[in-house]
């Protein structure tokens, strides 16, 4: 019979009951957040729009926003680290994004005809990409991914789309569950970074490979580079289009992850935050792709240029340093982390003796210190993070590494 770790009880028990009071102390401090969440889920399913907002007891809900920090109902002022989940990359309330906005809407917008702006924009994100020739806008990454697939099969007239198995790419394009939403297409489901069992699902039906370069939903994990590789390779022996799902992956590279690593999609997709964290969607590729479209707007203008190349380094250089930080502050403290991600996108996952119940309390933890991540455990950075930052979110932790996590000296 096995024998029971009386330290390892402990552990547990404390966490657990460090948890129910942060829970207290959160549902106390937001009681409009409370409030508002019981009064739209009459009308809205569970209180929001979006299922990645739902969490227990109930969600934090915003009045506004600047800079890189968010207000809420209640008045709390906390330091945003969500940006958005990645579609934030310019803060809140960018003076450029509302200059645009207002000359946009003083000016007329939805005109019926083209404008010249679109044709600036075009070139801007042309020139940013390698596998983009030509490019057509829309309203979201979901959107995005959908009209790639669909321009995909059109131009190669097969059905097959491969895809893997905890992608994302919509609401409609969710690989992590079994999704009643998704799209009906004829899905083919890879392993994410398995070249031997993803080789075996490939034949000659398979008209589109379609690939996120990280699983951001999935864990932030990024894809190996000879799994690329041979997804490339496949793709033009096959004759299938490779996409590549950037709508993260470009808020860190100014050429997207391909620029980064040398390979290159046929098509690529791109999400809001180059529309300046509005509704915005773009989806491009090579000249004789896009011909399918041949018929013969001023923020996504404004939102491309201050995304430099030396500012999105700078911000993956803190992204590096959280992670750097978060390992040895989790190593010293003999806790179980795993901190992974790409660029300005960290993900962190606790493990130990109550593993969930760790991360849920680290996530209210910095709550209660007004440091607002993503409730499952990830942050992004924006163009407005700087050091001070990032010291104050690794101060943060190291704090709850000594209050919390001195308790597993017995592992």
């Amino acid at each position: 019979m096995a024998t029971v770790n009386q330290g390892e009880v402990d552990f547990k028990t404390n966490i657990a009951d460090k948890l129910a009071r942060h829970i207290d102390v959160y549902v106390k401090e937001n009681t409009k957040s409370k409030e508002f969440n019981q009064d739209a889920s009459d009308t809205l399913p569970g209180g929001t729009t979006r299922a990645v907002l739902s969490q227990d007891p109930f969600p934090i809900s915003f009045s506004g926003g600047r800079d890189a920090y968010l207000t809420s109902l209640d008045g709390h002022e906390y330091l945003d680290f969500v940006s958005e989940y990645c579609a934030g990359m310019f803060g809140h309330s960018h003076p450029q994004i509302i200059e645009a906005i207002e000359a946009t809407a003083k000016s007329g917008f939805v005109l019926g005809g083209p404008t010249p702006k679109e044709g600036e924009l075009a070139k801007l994100l042309v020139e940013r990409f390698p596998s983009i020739d030509a490019i057509r806008f829309c309203n979201s990454g979901t959107e995005a991914n959908t009209m790639a697939i669909a321009t995909a099969l059109a131009y190669t007239h097969r059905k097959k789309v491969l895809v893997f198995e905890r992608g994302y790419h919509g609401g409609t394009l969710s690989f992590s569950h079994a999704n009643p939403l998704n799209l009906p297409h004829q899905f083919v489901y890879g392993i994410y970074n398995d070249i031997a069992k993803t080789k075996q699902k490939i034949d000659i039906e398979i008209g589109v490979i379609l690939i996120e370069p990280v699983q951001f939903a999935g864990g932030a994990v990024p894809a190996a580079m000879e799994f690329l590789q041979f997804l490339r390779d496949e793709a033009t022996r096959i004759g299938a289009v490779l996409i590549f799902d950037e709508v993260v992956t470009s808020r860190a590279y100014y050429g997207g992850m391909q620029s980064q690593i040398g390979i290159t999609p046929d098509m690529t997709t791109l999400g809001k935050h180059f529309g300046g964290g509005l509704p915005f969607g773009a989806f491009g590729g090579k000249r004789h792709i896009m011909e399918l479209f041949d018929p013969r707007s001023p923020r996504g203008i404004v939102a491309v240029k201050p995304m430099t190349r030396e500012a999105l380094e700078r911000t993956n250089r803190y992204g590096e340093a959280i992670r750097t930080g978060l390992r040895e502050i989790f190593a010293k403290s003999s806790a179980e982390a795993t901190i992974v991600g790409f660029g300005n996108v960290i993900g962190i996952r606790l493990l130990g003796p109550d593993g969930s119940n760790l991360g849920r309390l680290f996530y209210f933890y910095l709550l209660s210190k007004r440091i607002y991540i993503g409730s499952r455990g990830f942050l992004a950075l924006n163009l407005l993070h700087d050091q001070e930052h990032v010291n104050r979110v690794l101060s943060t932790t190291q704090e709850f590494a000594d209050e919390v996590l001195h308790d597993r000296a017995y592992l």
